[in-house]
């Protein structure tokens, strides 16, 4: 099992929404997905809730649950969508799961400083040393149009991990949020820009995890 921990230490930043359509992707690719949710307000859970039972299957875990559950469903990967101050024990804890950390970051200030005092902490952390943990950073909510979008571009890319894809700020992922869905579920002419802005990313966590046929 592929483990990919999506986490930031700030509220807001896009963890659950890069997380589901994540986890939707995978799906999408025949491939077993458990999302595990370990933020308390459990927006995953209630997301994967809605979900319609059609489309590709993804299966829901929270820490309440028996981690035997996990064993039980052989799933090929594993999403953890994590909560807000996320940090000491706990963060270690869930890097050494980790085969893959995806760090979302949107443009304000607030986030860039959380982002930075999050990769100085990890930075210190054997496995992100030796380079046992493949690190990628996405810019979420992106108006390339704006002068934040610049200033976010510009902070990310003075650090030493990836930037790899921009996610644009769009009503789309607010009603995929309500309706279960992902931007993967979408007809083409609902989703191909965004099929286009995702595509960077899922090339990079297929050259880190081939993603292999069910």
């Amino acid at each position: 099992m592929q483990t990919i921990l999506v986490a930031n230490p700030k509220g807001g930043s896009g963890k659950t929404t890069l997380a589901t359509n994540l986890a939707g992707w995978l799906a999408g690719r025949k491939q077993r997905v458990v999302l595990a949710d370990f933020d308390p307000l459990r927006s995953a859970t209630e997301w994967l809730a809605r979900r319609p039972p059609l489309f590709p299957a993804i299966t829901s875990w929270t820490p309440a649950l028996d981690r035997d559950d996990i064993k039980d469903k052989n799933p090929h990967w594993m999403v953890m969508d994590t909560p807000a101050g996320l940090h000491g024990e706990g963060l270690r804890d869930a890097m050494r799961r980790a085969d893959i950390l995806l760090l979302p970051v949107s443009p304000s200030m607030f986030d860039m400083a959380a982002t930075k005092h999050f990769l100085d902490q990890i930075g210190e952390y054997k496995a992100v040393k030796k380079g046992d943990i493949a690190i990628g950073l996405v810019a979420m909510r992106v108006d390339p149009r704006t002068h934040s979008a610049g200033e976010l571009d510009e902070f990310l890319n003075a650090f030493k991990f990836p930037l790899i894809a921009h996610l644009r700020a769009t009503q789309v992922y607010v009603h995929c949020a309500r309706d279960g869905l992902t931007v993967f579920d979408l007809p083409r002419s609902r989703a191909e820009q965004d099929w286009d802005q995702w595509r960077p990313l899922t090339r990079w966590i297929a050259r880190q995890a081939p993603v292999k046929n069910a």
